[in-house]
């Protein structure tokens, strides 16, 4: 955590030094994931500086506690870069406008119900987390009660029905769920 808080105050003071780092470290796996995915060197650039000014913008706007920084500008990065993809037009005779801000709204929105999430996550027990990490990552049951020493399969269902419901319950529970749902209607 030291090391996120000490990159996002870069990022909210203007460091050069540590944007810098922040670049180096970050960027190649950012790049090398976008160019995997039917991008190239400068749309990486493009979505690598537009998460790093969405996450000044949603951290000026309110700190929240990151864990995590490589891994949470990987998956603003990667929120960004399947928004663009779904957004491409195929028909090279098309040409269609994207209303930029439109855009970043929706980004925003579908951040905070990422943070969200993960908020919530964090609040589950050690063993609802493993298990559901495992899950969410494509783990098959039978895995699961393998490598953690679980009875049965139905056992391991049970446990991943439990957890699951219990962040369900967490999360529908949040006022700021009630607000990014209604605000998502509008």
């Amino acid at each position: 955590m030291e090391e996120a808080n000490i990159y996002i105050d870069a990022l909210l003071t203007g460091n050069s030094s540590i944007i810098d780092q922040i670049y180096k470290k970050n960027f190649p796996k950012i790049s090398s994931y976008i160019k995997s995915n039917k991008g190239n060197a400068d749309e990486a650039m493009d979505i690598f500086q537009e998460a790093l000014m969405y996450i000044l913008i949603t951290q000026k706007e309110k700190r929240t506690e990151i864990l995590n920084f490589e891994a949470y500008l990987f998956v603003v990065c990667r929120n960004i870069w399947k928004k663009k993809l779904t957004n491409r037009v195929i028909n090279t005779d098309v040409v269609t406008l994207v209303n930029k801000e439109s855009d970043l709204a929706e980004l925003i929105v579908e951040q905070k119900y990422f943070d969200l999430y993960t908020a919530k996550f964090n609040l589950l027990s050690e063993n609802c987390k493993e298990i559901l990490a495992v899950y969410f990552n494509g783990a098959s049951y039978e895995e699961i009660a393998n490598e953690n020493d679980y009875a049965t399969v139905n056992t391991v269902r049970q446990r991943v029905f439990k957890c699951r419901s219990k962040l369900i319950e967490l999360i529908k529970e949040d006022k700021e769920f009630q607000l990014l749902r209604k605000w998502e209607l509008m």
